[in-house]
């Protein structure tokens, strides 16, 4: 019977959108019925999908432009600044942000204004600039408490205490707290409750009261259980760990921090990765399980890289060189200990600690033992040797064509190394060079953009092109790089050369469902000056059916990755032919044959490649393919 009225319901709220649509001739009316079912959209696909979401709100921004309604263009903006700062794309949300504000500011909606003056102090707190976030979070407690708006009133409080908090005013924070505490509890507000208690469990950690803290931290937990957001209780996971890691009760630690670990994966939510490896690291390293342990603190140092967290990564730095010691690697130990304090130095400007000079010591203590009990051994031999004479000469001799062979090996081992580096500069530039005319045209179209006052595509593009270049410059610095970001940055590169040209170009990715693409490693930006051939040389922008299609999959025996790269152009031949006649010479393969050669000598295992002219196959274009032996 339930479904039976369920159905019905269905059926006359069905009824009741169709007729709406029927009797409703006012066009007005319509856009904005169909602004906020994008927006809503917008809203459900935030958490899956952000690229469909934000092309959805971009939609709903250009019809709400059409209404000339300051409210609805206001809510349209609000609703896109939110999509894009949960990507980590904080500029994009302050400018949505901002428009948002000025609209609600020109038909005087004091409390939409205040929300917004909210929203940017987060953008502001989550970029560093805590004296500006405080500052807008005042206003926007201002503004509430004159309309006595108390939710308002509470979640500025909240706000506000989160500023003191970060920068260690932990009385004023916790004041602030149990003010948005009291409000919350008498609203009853559940998870911005949740959220409180969750707050004041961290400031009770800071304060060394971990029992304390971990019974905030599970009322908090049970709260967000019926009715939280999974990015919530991702984070409480990740306090209850901490706080049953500070109460010696690894085990239970460490099973937290694997549920937070599984919901930040799932959600791809990058700013609490970085701190969750390292805290799983040093649990491991607890537990004994030091291989383990090292493998989390190698990720929290690629990742704390990537995203620029020094702070994480200082810490990572210091705990890592701890691990370290216990493994006997003292020259490990001092690299990673003048990587800790440079770094610690920089943020916080104070100098030295007393740990790196006793490793240090340690070290060369040791060295220096092992130099005089093989001194000694030396003595010894030399002593027995000196009565026979013949047998003294023999051994000089040989100690003298050891010293030269030893000499000629050394140097030829130098020599190696520096052809090696040699090489790598020359990847190096290679990886970094950008086509002049592809950044120019890419600068071209979005100033087309901008005078025709597309700033919403304009932003995105350069967004996107800014997104292009540091992605290539930071990959450069790298040897390898995971296969998403390598695809993502493809993906970039190709979506911003189609910009230049008339007809669009279909490109396809066909990627092998049993590859990790956040494991597996590859050589960044390989593919790409094969692309950039099928798109130059390949003709395919006067082609009406250009299609580059990549395909990455397991060899047969599942030891390689495969990369093919298969475009309909004009073919190796006549590329070849046109640009002897415009005295044009491609250096893709070239920058290839180097890569694999850089590649191949560092490794046991060799990369291969080959490029094919499909006209010799009854088809038309090339097809490049290359396997990279497979690395996780």
């Amino acid at each position: 019977m339930r479904r039976i009225g369920l159905l019905l319901h269905l059926v006359v709220f069905t009824n009741f959108i169709y007729a709406v649509g029927i009797f409703n001739d006012n066009p007005q009316i319509q856009s904005e019925e169909q602004i906020k079912q994008l927006l809503n959209q917008a809203k459900i696909l935030r958490d899956s999908s952000y690229d469909t979401s934000t092309d959805i709100g971009r939609k709903a921004i250009e019809l709400a432009k059409k209404t000339d309604k300051a409210e609805i263009k206001a809510i349209a903006h609000k609703s896109q600044g939110t999509t894009f700062f949960y990507q980590g794309l904080f500029d994009s949300a302050y400018y949505h942000y901002n428009k948002a504000k000025e609209e609600f500011s020109s038909i005087d909606d004091s409390l939409n204004v205040a929300i917004l003056n909210s929203n940017i102090g987060v953008v502001y707190r989550r970029t560093n600039k805590y004296d500006k976030a405080l500052q807008q979070y005042l206003n926007a407690l201002e503004i509430y408490e004159a309309l006595n708006y108390t939710k308002g009133i509470a979640a500025a409080y909240t706000n506000i205490g989160g500023v003191y908090q970060t920068l260690g005013n932990f009385n004023k924070a916790l004041k602030f707290y149990l003010k948005a505490k009291e409000i919350y509890f008498k609203i009853n507000e559940t998870q911005r409750y949740s959220r409180v208690l969750t707050n004041i469990g961290v400031i009770k950690f800071e304060q060394g009261l971990f029992e304390e803290s971990l019974s905030y931290q599970l009322k908090a937990l049970r709260l967000n259980e019926k009715d939280g957001m999974l990015q919530h209780k991702a984070i409480i996971q990740l306090n209850i760990g901490e706080c049953y890691q500070k109460l010696n009760k690894p085990l239970q630690a460490l099973e937290y921090f694997n549920k937070c670990e599984d919901i930040r994966l799932q959600l791809n939510d990058i700013w609490g990765i970085g701190k969750l490896y390292i805290k799983k690291a040093i649990v491991l390293q607890e537990l004994g399980q030091l291989k383990d342990a090292e493998t989390y603190f190698k990720k929290a140092e690629t990742f704390c890289k990537k995203q620029n967290l020094s702070e994480d990564l200082s810490v990572t730095y210091l705990y890592y060189s701890g691990l370290l010691e216990k493994l006997e690697r003292p020259e490990m130990v001092i690299s990673y200990l003048k990587k800790y304090y440079s770094l610690t130095d920089s943020l916080q400007g104070i100098v030295r600690d007393e740990q790196l000079a006793e490793v240090t010591a340690k070290f060369e203590s040791e060295q220096k033992k092992k130099e005089f009990e093989l001194l000694e051994q030396r003595t010894q031999i030399q002593k027995l040797e000196l009565g026979q004479k013949n047998a003294w000469i023999i051994v000089l001799l040989v100690v003298m064509i050891l010293g030269v062979v030893a000499v000629l090996v050394s140097l030829r081992i130098n020599r190696l190394r520096a052809d090696h580096k040699i090489m790598d500069l020359r990847q190096k530039v290679l990886l970094t060079q950008m086509n002049p005319h592809f950044l120019f045209n890419s600068l071209t179209a979005i100033q087309s953009f901008i005078l025709d006052d597309k700033n919403d595509d304009a932003n995105n593009y350069l967004s996107r092109l800014a997104s292009l270049v540091r992605g290539i410059l930071e990959n450069s610095r790298e040897e390898f790089v995971s296969l998403r970001t390598e695809l993502r940055t493809l993906e970039d590169y190709i979506g911003l050369q189609k910009l230049r040209f008339e007809n669009d170009i279909a490109y396809n990715f066909e990627i092998d469902a049993t590859l990790d693409q956040d494991e597996v490693m590859v050589p960044p930006m390989l593919a790409q000056p094969f692309i950039e051939n099928a798109l130059i040389h390949g003709k395919l922008r006067n082609n009406p059916e250009a299609c580059i299609n990549v395909k990455v999959s397991k060899t047969d025996d599942e030891e390689s990755i495969r990369f093919s790269i298969i475009d309909n152009g004009i073919g190796i031949e006549e590329a070849k032919k046109q640009s002897k006649q415009k005295s044009h010479k491609s250096l893709a393969t070239s920058i290839a044959l180097d890569r694999v050669k850089i590649y191949n000598f560092k490794s046991s295992k060799k990369m291969n490649f080959e490029i094919i002219d499909l006209i010799n196959h009854g088809e038309t274009g090339t097809k490049v393919t290359y396997s990279i032996p497979l690395i996780t």
